[in-house]
């Protein structure tokens, strides 16, 4: 269900949500009630309400704790990828700097390498996945650098850069690809749906209807609203609020 969602676009994600939580939680009950004669006796009224009102605030605070969780896992792979993008324009200028025809060859690799992170490894991110030609890549880019020999001592100071730098873009994609399989946890998800479902029966019972319509449905649109944005931020390379490879293509082009 989520991975289909993740295909949507936020609004899309949200109109869906919204027009059958409203159908879940005030069209379909209501007409059922107007039909058959329904109304709820006081007594039992009265503590639907209360207890409403009470999984109310624990869905709220459910779903703000997930939005803080989630938005911090997106937060982190946003950081990953302009930490990488930054890292490849510096090794890029410290290959200038040394000026040998190894380093030149070995700026070609970096080029390889960052255009194939960009355009064919970036997408399998989305599906939890690593590229085999990404890998070969870096793997050259790394046996390349070691190789480098400097004659100079500015020579020598840009080769320890070098190495130093194409060791930590490896280092970096290694966590990204670590940071493409975050998901918000089964058991937060197990509590917000049991949220949801005890919030849904109390508000069927709130007295009198229209009160329910009106009620019920300005929290079931609220809820509507909190949810689109959690699944929106769930997954960070996937769906229209995805990590960009923007500072990796900006990278490729500052080289």
């Amino acid at each position: 269900m989520l991975n289909w969602l993740h295909t949507l676009s936020n609004l899309q994600i949200g109109l869906f949500l919204l027009s059958t939580g409203l159908c879940i939680t005030t069209l379909i009950p209501a007409l059922l009630r107007w039909r058959f004669k329904l109304e709820p006796t006081e007594p039992v009224a009265k503590g639907v309400e209360e207890s409403f009102r009470i999984f109310t605030t624990i869905n709220l605070l459910l779903l703000a704790f997930c939005l803080v969780r989630v938005q911090g896992d997106h937060r982190s792979a946003e950081d990953l990828s302009a930490r990488e993008g930054t890292l490849m324009i510096k090794a890029s200028k410290a290959m200038v700097t040394m000026g040998t025809d190894e380093a030149t060859k070995l700026r070609e690799l970096l080029k390889g390498y960052a255009s194939s992170v960009a355009t064919v490894e970036w997408p399998l991110l989305a599906e939890q996945q690593r590229s085999p030609e990404t890998e070969t890549q870096l793997r050259s880019l790394l046996l390349a650098s070691k190789q480098l020999q400097g004659e100079t001592q500015a020579q020598e100071l840009a080769r320890v850069e070098i190495n130093s730098t194409v060791v930590q873009l490896s280092d970096l994609r290694e966590a990204r690809i670590s940071v493409s399989k975050l998901r918000l946890p089964a058991f937060l998800w197990a509590a917000v749906s049991s949220s949801l479902i005890f919030l849904m029966f109390f508000g069927w019972f709130q007295a009198p209807l229209l009160k329910m319509l009106y009620w019920v449905g300005g929290v079931t649109a609220g809820v509507a609203l909190l949810m689109t944005l959690l699944i929106s931020l769930e997954s960070p390379f996937n769906g229209e609020n995805r990590v960009s490879s923007e500072p990796i293509r900006n990278a490729i082009d500052l080289m």
